[in-house]
């Protein structure tokens, strides 16, 4: 049973990712597409995927386990779509060869971590609350930083963010796998959606370390 919940998750979370970084892929190679996608009420789709991707993470963290198997797929893989147009810009910004290697360096950190969470005998789930206090931390020191804009600040938060969520999918795991049955039906794809979230946070902080801008 266990073993099906991870074969679950990871078969949606790659259904997950392949959905949001091909939105990307799409909507960033095509300027006609871009403006079709972007430039809808006077320019301000932007703001107005931004919003329903987060009001959908907030639904699908809070929510996602009381759903019917279809809506929390449905759903899950609406917000994987809304995270690949938010994405757009890392397209732009970035070289396609530098985005392929942080993926890389990404998957191979989030797969060591993933093993860590289902075969250490260490219980990670008393760390969550650790994990999340210095997610807080994080939040908050980079509202902070917005206003003094300090590079230094900022790479010491890019550090900080690739420790606390490559913890994260470590715990994530493990929770999934200890609490499946309180996590009933949608455990797979539950736990699928909170790995997307610590895979694309890790992706998008290694990126901002070690990417390569476009001239």
């Amino acid at each position: 049973m266990k073993n099906k919940v991870l074969q679950d998750a990871f078969k949606w979370l790659f259904i997950g990712l392949l959905l949001c970084f091909g939105v990307s892929y799409v909507t960033s190679s095509s300027e006609e597409i871009f403006m079709a996608v972007f430039g809808i009420f006077n320019g301000l789709g932007i703001f107005i995927y931004l919003i329903a991707e987060l009001v959908l993470a907030i639904v699908l963290a809070v929510r996602i386990t009381k759903m019917s198997p279809s809506t929390a797929k449905a759903l899950y893989l609406v917000y994987a779509a809304l995270t690949g147009l938010s994405l757009t810009g890392v397209f732009l910004a970035y070289t396609a060869s530098s985005i392929a290697l942080v993926f890389l360096a990404t998957s191979i950190i989030f797969g060591v971590f993933a093993i860590i969470g289902k075969k250490s005998n260490i219980d990670l789930t008393k760390f969550g609350l650790y994990l999340f206090a210095a997610l807080i931390a994080i939040i908050i020191v980079t509202i902070i930083n917005i206003f003094i804009g300090s590079d230094s600040l900022t790479m010491l938060l890019c550090i900080v963010g690739i420790l606390v969520f490559a913890g994260y999918t470590a715990y994530d795991v493990q929770y999934a796998l200890q609490k499946t049955d309180m996590l009933g039906e949608n455990a797979g794809i539950y736990c699928a959606f909170q790995l997307f979230l610590d895979f694309i946070n890790v992706f998008i902080k290694l990126l901002r370390l070690f990417g390569k801008r476009n001239d």
